[in-house]
């Protein structure tokens, strides 16, 4: 079952295996498959078995009655290595089986039978996965997203603080330089004040010279 997986991923899921799509044009008759995948995806071995193990008994547990198209399937990609022409190997399990009574029509009716159970299996699997995501990482989402906002908080406390710093930073340059500038008048006022003190008192000093001596 894993090389059929691999074979019908490459229907959905690009790989890297050159520019050029080797697959033939589809019937428009033919089912239409689900969107193709937009970003490459690669299963490894191991994963290519799981998923291939999972489909197989997810149809054997599903199993028509009689020959279908999950016997169509299976005999086909046993098949493969004795029969290499595909449209040869198609016509060789369908005459195989249509001796056990398989038609055409009931081996696309099966088909699209088979189609429904894996659309329900995934939704079964889409349902547990988003389960398992909430109880498993749900939390730790919710964490992710407290710690985004307490970022934003104090981004905007840093950037609050920063405002503040830089106003309180330009207040103080202008403080001193009034401190400065008021320093300054002082500092000149007291020289005036002193010189003229000076003056003042030599000259009464010489006041008193004159008196002592003319007098």
């Amino acid at each position: 079952m894993a090389n059929l997986l691999k074979k019908a991923m490459g229907l959905f899921v690009e790989f890297d295996e050159g520019p050029d799509d080797q697959r033939a044009p589809r019937n428009d008759s033919s089912p239409t498959p689900p969107p193709r995948a937009t970003a490459r995806a690669v299963l490894n071995a191991e994963e290519l078995d799981k998923f291939g193990k999972h489909f197989e008994k997810l149809f054997d547990q599903q199993n028509l009655p009689g020959p279908d198209y999950y016997e169509f399937m299976k005999m086909m990609e046993t098949l493969e290595a004795h029969i290499r022409d595909e449209k040869a190997r198609i016509s060789a399990t369908f005459a195989a089986l249509a001796i056990q009574g398989l038609t055409k029509e009931k081996l696309v009716e099966t088909a699209k039978t088979y189609q429904e159970i894996i659309r329900h299996d995934q939704a079964q699997f889409e349902k547990t996965a988003a389960e398992k995501r909430d109880k498993e990482i749900g939390q730790k989402i919710k964490d992710v997203q407290g710690l985004e906002e307490n970022i934003t908080r104090h981004a905007e406390t840093i950037q609050k603080l920063t405002k503040e710093i830089a106003d309180s930073q330009q207040a103080m340059e202008k403080l001193k330089q009034t401190i400065a500038e008021e320093e300054g008048k002082l500092n000149k006022n007291k020289q005036g004040y002193l010189t003229a003190c000076e003056a003042m008192f030599g000259k009464i000093a010489d006041d008193i010279t004159k008196i002592q001596t003319n007098l």
